[in-house]
């Protein structure tokens, strides 16, 4: 296995387990009607979040490695299963009992992530023009006021609306790292990608929590993994190069598919809801095919 397949599973393993610990402190503080800033200083007063937080600070230093060793389809999708492991880490911590199509999500999950891995090529050696550079960062302002319309003035907007575009961000975050030449900071300060990434990965950041509190998790979650994976992935085969190992392909494109598909049908993990952080498990229903919990956040 490279590093670079490495660091990705282990920055998937950091970001489930900071889900569930978000979850759990995001609820201890006020919500917010609207698109507020004030709401990122809430939820860092609340222990569980911080520690959320730092879960994922020390997943994004191993996805920033393999954003730069591996290609984008790869590394979007291994990281976006993290709600697998989400899944896997509430039952643990929380006693929330998994259905059977809960249970089916996880299995395809780990199956596809086999098949990335099999699949895994070198990255590949294209980049952005400086143009595209400010049009990167261009991107990720419109998108990022775009929310802002979308969270206090469209204020009826369905939260998967915003999710997706959440979603966008955190794919701009990604190719804008993917396309950085250099992380000495003398040359960071100079590059547009870097702005683009930085103004992404926060503003994606309080516009996914936000989301989470205007209504359905499934949704949102749901949106935000298929805005995060497609786009970049797609970008990152036509544009820089990226390809499987040779003979690959196919598996690759399997795995990618199972993978997210997977990690779409756990979505609801994205927020745990709050009967069962109170530890108190519930039976599942006797048809599978509906949901164990609601799977509903409100504002």
């Amino acid at each position: 296995m490279s590093w670079g397949l490495g660091c990705a599973l282990i920055a998937c393993l950091c970001y489930g387990v900071a889900t569930v610990f978000q979850a759990m402190g995001a609820r201890r503080v006020a919500g917010s009607e609207g698109v507020d800033p004030r709401l990122l200083m809430r939820v860092l007063s609340s222990l569980p979040f911080v520690l959320g937080t730092a879960m994922d600070g020390l997943g994004l230093l191993f996805d920033l490695f393999a954003l730069r060793e591996l290609p984008l389809f790869e590394v979007q999708g291994i990281v976006n299963t993290n709600l697998a492991v989400t899944a896997v880490f509430a039952g643990v911590l929380l006693r929330i009992q998994l259905t059977r199509k809960d249970k089916i999500a996880v299995a395809g999950v780990v199956i596809g992530l086999v098949l990335l891995g099999l699949a895994a090529g070198p990255e590949g050696h294209g980049t952005f023009s400086q143009a595209g550079r400010w049009a990167l960062l261009g991107v990720s302002l419109l998108l990022a006021a775009l929310a802002l319309v979308l969270g206090n003035i469209f204020k009826s907007a369905h939260a998967a609306v915003l999710g997706t575009v959440a979603g966008f961000l955190f794919g701009v975050f990604g190719l804008a790292v993917r396309i950085l030449p250099s992380i000495d900071p003398a040359k960071l300060v100079t590059d547009p990608a870097a702005y683009a990434a930085l103004i992404a990965s926060v503003t994606g950041f309080l516009f996914f929590t936000t989301a989470l509190q205007r209504g359905s998790v499934n949704a949102t979650a749901a949106a935000l993994v298929i805005g995060e994976t497609a786009v970049p992935a797609i970008i990152g085969l036509t544009l820089l190069g990226d390809s499987a190992r040779p003979g690959y392909g196919v598996v690759g494109v399997f795995g990618f598919l199972l993978a997210v598909g997977g990690a779409v049908s756990l979505a609801r993990f994205a927020e745990i809801p709050e009967d069962e952080e109170s530890g108190e498990a519930q039976e599942p229903p006797e048809n599978d095919d509906a949901e164990a919990h609601s799977g509903v956040a409100s504002a």
